[in-house]
């Protein structure tokens, strides 16, 4: 059996972490006697739907020049030939990082995922995003992220 953790219904983190499979049996059973509602989770699945539920709290967004500026002076920004803006010096989650790009005069940001075949933005999605005509700017991270 792969790495496990024991979850909660009560709690979305995990609650503890289990490598053997010999002691995940053991510690799932002390740790339902006083949270009856405790399972196992892989570490992979879980981590898997945790870049997930973080991508989604903030897709590409148009945001102000002053968040733009205010983000590039955080941390040391990231830079990628094959992706335009930069990524903020420190990840999210697992290999998410927030993605800026200037372009035409305007400001943009959302969670990209730099792990293997994670989904990075492009111009592209920024044209996409403003052919909609229902983009607003936002001046700071979404309040659920």
């Amino acid at each position: 059996m792969p790495d496990c953790y024991i979850m909660t219904s009560e709690n979305p983190r995990p609650q503890s972490y289990i490598a053997e499979a010999a002691d995940q049996r053991q510690a799932l059973a002390a740790y339902q006697r006083t949270d009856p509602t405790a399972y196992l989770l892989d570490c992979d699945e879980y981590w898997k739907a945790e870049v997930a539920r973080t991508l989604a709290k903030f897709p590409l967004t148009r945001v102000t020049e002053r968040f733009y500026t205010h983000m590039l002076g955080v941390l040391p920004p990231i830079y990628s030939r094959f992706n335009p803006g930069w990524f903020v010096g420190e990840a999210v989650v697992e290999r998410v990082y927030t993605q800026f790009i200037e372009h035409n005069g305007r400001f943009y940001a959302g969670y990209a995922n730099l792990g293997p075949g994670g989904r990075r933005w492009q111009i592209a999605d920024i044209e996409a995003l403003e052919a909609t005509g229902t983009a607003t700017e936002v001046d700071w991270f979404p309040s659920e992220t």
